[in-house]
C-alpha cells in the first residue's frame, strides 16, 4: 500500500483511486482523465493524469479539479516535472498537485521544487527517505516554483 508524504510528514490519505464507481464518483474520487471529463467532475474531486499528456489540450478541464495526480511511468521519465512548472506557473493551479507511479525518494526535493506538494511513494521506509531528502536539500541557488528568486537575489540571512 502506498504511503504520502505531505509537508514533510507522513499523513492519512483522504482521496481514494475510484475505478469501479466512475459513473457516479463520491467526493474526494481520483478519476482518469476520460471519467473525470465525462463526470464533468470538479472541485470535489481529483484527476490523475500521464506524464505525457498536452497540458495545453485539457488544461480547461483539469484545473477545477481539487488534486491532480501526475503519474511517471518510469525513473528517467521527468515529464511529469514539466507539467508541474507549468501547472504552477502559467496556468497559476493552486490545488494539490501529488506525483504518483515511480517516485523515487531521491527525487522528491526536485518535485517539491517543481510544485509538487504531495508524493505517493511504495512504502513507509521509502516515505521516511524521501523526508530525509527533502530536509536535506533545503537552500538552492536558482531560482524555482517554490522560491522563483534565485540566490544572489535574496537577502543573506
Amino acid at each position: 500500500m502506498p504511503t504520502l508524504v505531505r509537508n514533510g510528514k507522513i499523513t492519512e490519505d483522504a482521496w481514494t483511486y475510484d475505478v469501479a464507481n466512475a459513473s457516479s464518483p463520491e467526493a474526494g474520487s481520483i478519476l482518469n482523465m476520460e471519467d473525470f471529463t465525462k463526470q464533468h467532475a470538479g472541485e470535489l474531486h481529483g484527476v490523475r493524469l500521464d506524464g505525457s499528456v498536452e497540458i495545453e489540450d485539457v488544461i480547461d478541464q483539469v484545473k477545477r479539479a481539487a488534486l491532480i495526480a501526475i503519474s511517471f511511468a518510469g525513473f528517467a521519465d521527468g515529464r511529469g516535472l514539466s507539467l508541474a512548472v507549468l501547472l504552477r506557473s502559467r496556468y497559476d493551479y493552486r490545488g494539490e498537485l501529488r506525483a504518483v507511479g515511480d517516485v523515487l525518494p531521491d527525487w522528491t526535493p526536485y518535485m517539491l521544487r517543481s510544485g509538487f506538494d504531495t508524493f505517493e511513494l511504495p512504502d513507509s521506509r521509502a516515505a521516511e527517505t524521501a523526508i530525509a531528502c527533502m530536509q536535506r536539500m533545503t537552500d538552492h541557488y536558482q531560482g524555482s516554483v517554490i522560491q522563483p528568486s534565485p540566490r544572489f537575489r535574496r537577502s543573506s540571512d
